[in-house]
């Protein structure tokens, strides 16, 4: 089970640590983004482009404290699932908002793919705190299963971090047909 809690963990790390620097990067986009994607007054957007992705720094560093880490694994959780509530309710709203959540210049509205994403991110963050509640946040690894958990949470991430592209990408092939 450490293998699986270590592919949820250091997934989660990458995802809330590239988005937050992202989005603190390129904080008046954030902003900007705030009001397209929650209708939110803009005496608001300045406070919550700091407080989102600090808190998504926040959970990563948490993730990677072995004595925070089910503090961590809730609070990435919390943070997904209201990505899945923002992206639901966007979608909703017919709005064309894209997700400025990894710095993505892509054009794409709020889809299905955000949701998905999202989900599964949440999903993740459960599962997590579901083992380290059950068996432990510490448990010996071995090195083949290290690196299958090193390779799996590479690739985890790297589709959520490009899920703007992969819809963009498969958008624009539909479109064509």
């Amino acid at each position: 089970m450490s293998d699986l809690l270590l592919v949820c963990r250091l997934t989660l790390i990458c995802v809330l640590a590239v988005a937050g620097l992202a989005k603190l990067r390129d904080r008046r986009r954030f902003t900007a983004a705030l009001g397209d994607l929650t209708g939110l007054p803009a005496a608001a957007r300045p406070a919550l482009a700091v407080l989102v992705p600090a808190a998504e720094l926040l959970a990563a560093v948490l993730l990677a404290v072995p004595r925070t880490l089910t503090a961590g694994l809730a609070v990435a959780a919390a943070l997904c699932a209201a990505f899945s509530v923002v992206a639901v309710t966007t979608m909703r709203r017919g709005s064309s908002a894209g997700c400025p959540c990894f710095g993505s210049r892509t054009t794409v509205p709020m889809g299905p793919w955000h949701v998905a994403r999202n989900a599964v991110l949440t999903a993740l963050a459960l599962l997590g705190g579901v083992i380290a509640l059950s068996h432990g946040t510490t448990a010996p690894l071995d090195a083949p299963a290290l690196v299958l958990a090193v390779a799996v949470a590479g690739y985890l991430t790297t589709l959520a971090v490009f899920t703007d592209d992969l819809a963009f990408f498969f958008s624009a092939r539909t479109g064509q047909r």
